[in-house]
């Protein structure tokens, strides 16, 4: 309820919300000067990324 609105509040306004995605955040995390992403875990609710 606070995260979504939030984001759309600030100057990026990604507003990624639960739904962005594997490749979307990727590409979020790599625009912050990481050079690799990858999933290391996934559960049925979960998606775990390193980035390095």
């Amino acid at each position: 309820m606070i995260c979504l609105p939030t984001s759309l509040a600030q100057e990026t306004c990604l507003a990624l919300g639960a739904q962005a995605g594997e490749k979307r955040v990727a590409e979020v995390i790599r625009s912050g000067d990481f050079d690799r992403v990858r999933r290391v875990a996934t559960t049925p609710l979960n998606m775990v990324l390193e980035a390095m």
